[in-house]
This record gives C-alpha cells, sequence and structure tokens, in this order.
C-alpha cells in the first residue's frame, strides 16, 4: 500500500498542476518550452537557440532601448503575457483575478531576485541566468538540448517520485 502511495501522490500532483490553469508558465513544461523555444520547427531546443530567442524576448521587453530591463519593463511584459493566458484559465472571474494578483505580486517578487546587483535595472545576463536554470533542469539527459527524450525522462521521474516538482513534463 505505502508503495502505491508513492507512485500515485506524485501522480495525482502532476495531474493537479496542469488543471490549475496558468500555475506553470508555459516553459515551465518541458513541452512548452519547446513549443515556445524551438525556432526552426525540429522538435527540439539546443541551448543556442534557447540564449537566441532569450536575447529577442529581452530585447522587445527593453521599450526604451537601453540595454537593460526597469523593473516597469519587465512587469508590462510579464502582465501582458499573463493577461492572455488568463483569458483561457477556466475558474470564476473571483479566481481569474485572485490569480492576477497573485501572479502580479509575484512578478515584481521575481524582478527583485533576478536583478542580482540590486541597481534596478536588469541587464540580460541577470535575465538570462534565470532562463539557463530553467534549461539546464529540464535538460533531464544532460546532453545540452531539451527535446521529448527530456520529457519522456521527466513523466518517469515524476512517476517514481523523483520529478523536479517546479517543472512539468
Amino acid at each position: 500500500m505505502r508503495a502505491a502511495m508513492k507512485t500515485l501522490i506524485p501522480a495525482l500532483a502532476v495531474l493537479a498542476a496542469f488543471s490549475a490553469g496558468p500555475a506553470f508558465a508555459v516553459s515551465h513544461a518541458i513541452t512548452g518550452m519547446i513549443e515556445e523555444y524551438d525556432t526552426n520547427k525540429d522538435g527540439q531546443v539546443t541551448r543556442a537557440e534557447f540564449e537566441a530567442y532569450r536575447q529577442v524576448r529581452f530585447d522587445e521587453t527593453d521599450s526604451d532601448k537601453n540595454g537593460e530591463l526597469s523593473q516597469d519593463e519587465y512587469v508590462a511584459e510579464f502582465e501582458a503575457r499573463l493577461n492572455e493566458d488568463l483569458k483561457t484559465f477556466d475558474r470564476d472571474e473571483e479566481k481569474r483575478r485572485e490569480e492576477y494578483q497573485r501572479q502580479m505580486r509575484q512578478a515584481h517578487v521575481r524582478f527583485g531576485v533576478l536583478d542580482k546587483d540590486k541597481s534596478g535595472r536588469m541587464t540580460f545576463a541577470e535575465f538570462l541566468a534565470s532562463g539557463i536554470g530553467m534549461f539546464e533542469r529540464q535538460d533531464r539527459d544532460k546532453n545540452g538540448v531539451i527535446n521529448q527524450t527530456d520529457s519522456d525522462l521527466l513523466k518517469a521521474e515524476t512517476v517514481a517520485g523523483k520529478g523536479d516538482d517546479f517543472i512539468a513534463p
């Protein structure tokens, strides 16, 4: 019975994560990351491809084109994506508003964490660092590429109770 529970509980956690709406950013799910960052559409994301896409996103977010992101720029870009995500959030208006408020609070906290030198501005290196951490967590076989194999490995790890609770297959 205990062994069955050790398998069932992580599997239910994954199911709950997928049914909770935008609780995970798309790029926290391996399949979502591949969809978002696979610019040449070969079914995988190399680290170079990932970094190039992050540079494009950084440049688009840098509305005053000074090479750094202010908290306002960072949060505005996140808010635009969040509002799109919440259009498909299958809960009532009150739950949608709560999710919006929670996510926006987290965006402000995240900016403060990513701004390592506490300058009030985020450099591309600071912006990239968090993304590289996510890339490395999702590259389950540590070959420098994220693909379906990594998703399959994470699914197996999750069922075995050894998955990463911050990312999803």
